[in-house]
């Protein structure tokens, strides 16, 4: 008898135990026969509870056996479409069934409650570094181009042109240097250096939006053309512009006004008069690395128009990064046209192509 009492009494202290553990565990589920299991509930599915106890380990319960549940602590709730959330569980009214509660976790802050949160910014990725070692404002460019032809008909030809390009709003300059020497069958069949400089300054002050796109031109280009008996032609001329539209993809520019020009041929006469041009350039940056370009500009004297100047340049670049950075290939087309060259004899018009291995720098 002495040995039942006993064993009675701790059977009652394990219960009170494992009653304390499950309330401090924070998890009780009632069943339908009124019994009571303590413990932590760890999941919670649509057919079942799964209860993790001090006293029996973890058990499985038929959620059809379940009247009502309480957890404070959070358990996996796993819905009828197997999305899963963490919950907190409370008894519904009169111990009916339990409502589900969403867990959010107290976390701790690094800065003072009453201070809002820094905002998270991303850092940008560093920018390319410039192709011009002049900076990202200047395109610099250097063409080189060579032929030979052997048989019938022995050609050498050479060709080349330096340029430097700034280009940053309002102003835009360039500066050209363009030369050629050419020989067939042993005589000299090419040869001329010209400078270009053309600078222009967009009237960026000017309240109207047309207004903007007006710009101030200046302009030389002076001419050296050996088979053409020019010893040197200087065009000089400025005056004011408009660009019909200008962005990154393309632009295409206008521009006119009063100028000067000196002529001298080999054989010594020589013509200088105050003259007009008419000018226009177009850029389509057709690709990343494939641009075209067309310039044309026409130069009269104001006192003897049938002393002109006719000239045009299309031209088509492709880069090659991919093997060498700021490497490329150029072509173009160049016709120029003195009408007076036919008082001296000779030919009015000249053409010269261009094909050429090019580095930017």
């Amino acid at each position: 008898m002495l040995n039942v009492n006993k064993m009675f009494a701790k059977l009652l202290v394990a219960s009170i135990i494992g009653l304390g553990c499950g309330t401090a565990l924070g998890g009780t589920v009632v069943l339908t026969n009124g019994d009571h299991l303590t413990g932590r509930i760890t999941q919670l599915t649509p057919s079942r509870v799964v209860m993790n106890t001090s006293y029996a380990g973890g058990i499985v319960i038929k959620l059809s056996s379940v009247q009502t549940i309480t957890s404070q602590s959070p358990v996996k709730l796993t819905s009828t479409s197997g999305k899963t959330s963490q919950v907190t569980i409370s008894p519904a009214p009169g111990d009916q069934g339990w409502i589900t509660h969403t867990f959010h976790p107290v976390t701790t802050r690094a800065i003072p409650a009453d201070l809002p949160p820094l905002p998270l910014v991303k850092k940008a990725p560093p920018a390319p570094p410039p192709v011009s070692i002049f900076g990202p404002d200047w395109d610099n460019e250097l063409d080189l181009g060579a032929t030979n032809t052997t048989g019938n008909s022995n050609s050498t030809l050479f060709n080349g042109e330096l340029r430097f390009h700034y280009r940053h709003k309002p102003d835009n300059l360039l500066i050209a240097l363009t030369g050629g020497y050419g020989v067939t069958n042993g005589t000299q069949s090419l040869g001329f250096f010209r400078s270009d400089l053309l600078w222009k300054r967009q009237l960026n002050e000017f309240k109207p939006h047309w207004a903007k796109k007006v710009f101030l031109f200046l302009q030389n280009t002076n001419l050296y053309d050996a088979i053409q008996g020019i010893s040197i032609r200087s065009d000089s001329e400025g005056g004011l512009g408009y660009y019909l539209w200008d962005n990154k993809k393309s632009e295409f520019d206008l521009r006119a006004g009063p100028g000067y020009t000196y002529e001298r041929f080999f054989h010594g006469q020589s013509y200088s008069y105050i003259n007009g041009i008419a000018a226009a350039h177009f850029r389509y940056q057709i690709a990343k690395h494939v641009k075209f370009t067309q310039t044309a500009g026409y130069v009269s004297s104001l006192e003897n128009a049938y002393n002109y100047q006719l000239n045009a340049t299309s031209s088509l670049y492709l880069g090659l990064p991919h093997i060498v950075r700021g490497m490329g290939l150029r072509f173009s087309f160049t016709d120029l046209y003195d009408n007076a060259a036919g008082t001296q004899g000779l030919k009015r018009n000249s053409t010269l192509i261009l094909a050429a291995l090019t580095f930017k720098f």
